[in-house]
């Protein structure tokens, strides 16, 4: 177990991935402040209106973007680990400070590499579609080292409680699996729109395909 600042908050943190993020009450530019000159990290758990999940990620502040005359930030955090918060104690701090039990996917879970080569080409058109003037900062190669299914999730357009879902399996087939079904049935709209948009801006006709 280890004890950690905790910062609550409405979106889900997944390891290896980036989040900017606003910091502007007093107890996290605090928490923030002692990331850095301390160099430590601290947990991100969602919270909402009736609960706060028990699973979170560490994340560590990669870049300070700016810096506001009265101490607010606007930051960089990326995820590192995932924990299972044990319980939350009170401290001298103004921040929240939880204990926790890391955990990792399960050592027999042996990864299907075809599936993943399907999601990374899935979320690659996806990221082609949604962001046409920024995919190639975004698009994922095959190649990577990266864990793809939490590249995937953090991108793609999951609702919180599914990323959050996703954030607690302990198998990266299971999470590939869900991504895949999720991508499968929204890309058919995606496509359909984008060939819409492409005709209205190229002040073509509409084809009827049905015609025959």
């Amino acid at each position: 177990m280890e004890k950690i600042g905790l910062f609550p908050l409405n979106i889900v943190v997944f390891p290896e991935s980036s989040v900017p993020l606003h910091i502007f009450e007093p107890r996290y530019k605090q928490l923030i402040n002692v990331a850095l000159d301390e160099h430590k990290d601290f947990g991100i758990n969602l919270v909402d209106s009736s609960r706060l999940y028990q699973t979170g990620c560490t994340v560590e502040v990669s870049e300070v973007t700016r810096r506001y005359p009265d101490g607010r930030l606007d930051v960089i955090v990326t995820g590192k680990s995932r924990y299972t918060l044990r319980s939350l104690r009170e401290g001298e701090e103004l921040y929240y400070v939880g204990i926790v039990d890391y955990f990792a996917d399960e050592e027999d879970d042996l990864l299907d590499r075809e599936l993943r080569a399907g999601c990374i080409a899935l979320y690659n058109e996806l990221i082609e579609i949604v962001y046409p003037g920024a995919a190639e900062e975004y698009v994922l190669d095959v190649s990577t080292n990266l864990t793809a299914s939490f590249v995937i999730a953090q991108k793609a357009g999951l609702d919180i409680l599914r990323k959050q879902e996703l954030l607690e399996i302990r198998s990266e087939n299971r999470r590939l699996e869900i991504l895949q079904d999720y991508m499968e049935r929204l890309l058919p709209d995606l496509r359909e729109k984008r060939r819409l948009q492409d005709v209205i801006m190229s002040d073509g006709y509409i084809p009827n395909h049905n015609k025959k």
